[in-house]
C-alpha cells in the first residue's frame, strides 16, 4: 500500500460554484463500489457516458434536458463544456481528480485504483499511482496488463489523449 497526498489544489475550491453539486455525486456513485474493480468500471462508464453525451450535437443536447432527459446536474456540467466533445475530453482529467479528491481515499492498495490515479489532473495523485506501480515490479506489470487489456479504461484514456498533448505543448 501506498499512501496518497492530499492535493495541494482543491478541485472543489477552484471549479464553478453551480458544477459542485454534480463533482460531489460523481464521488458518490464511484465510492459507493464494493471494491475497486467496481469503482473503474464505474468511473469508466460514467465518463464515457458524458463524453457521449457532449458529442451529441449542441441542439439535441438542449434538447434532451429540456425532455428531461439528462439530469439537472448534467444540465450543470454542460455550461462547463460548452464547445463540445473536444472541450469536454479537455476537461476529463479534472472530473477524475474531482472523484478520486472526493472520495478522500488514503492509499493506493490495487491495479484498478492506481490505473484511475493516473488519470487524475493532481500530480499527487499521479505521483502516489506511480509510486505503487515502483513499490513492487508486479505493481507496475499488473496495471499495465490492465492498460492493454480493459476496453473501458482504454477508451477513457484515448479521450484524455487531447488533455495531454495540450499540457505538454504549454
Amino acid at each position: 500500500m501506498t499512501a496518497i497526498t492530499p492535493p495541494t489544489r482543491s478541485v472543489f475550491e477552484t471549479s464553478p460554484e453551480k458544477l459542485r453539486p454534480f463533482l460531489e455525486g460523481l464521488a458518490a456513485r464511484v465510492s459507493g463500489g464494493s471494491n475497486w474493480m467496481v469503482r473503474k468500471k464505474t468511473v469508466c462508464d460514467l465518463l464515457l457516458g458524458l463524453d457521449a453525451f457532449f458529442a451529441l450535437p449542441a441542439a439535441e443536447r438542449s434538447a434532451l434536458m429540456a425532455d428531461g432527459g439528462a439530469s439537472p446536474d448534467l444540465a450543470e456540467a454542460e455550461g462547463k463544456a460548452e464547445g463540445g466533445p473536444e472541450d469536454f475530453r479537455k476537461v476529463l482529467p479534472l472530473y477524475v481528480g474531482a472523484i478520486l479528491e472526493g472520495m478522500r481515499e488514503t492509499v493506493i492498495a490495487s491495479p484498478e485504483q492506481a490505473s484511475i490515479y493516473l488519470l487524475s489532473i493532481h500530480p499527487e495523485h499521479q505521483a502516489a499511482a506511480e509510486a505503487w506501480m515502483l513499490a513492487d515490479p508486479r505493481n507496475g506489470k499488473s496495471v499495465r496488463r490492465l492498460m492493454r487489456t480493459d476496453r473501458r479504461y482504454r477508451q477513457l484514456m484515448d479521450r484524455m489523449a487531447d488533455h495531454w498533448r495540450t499540457a505538454r505543448s504549454s
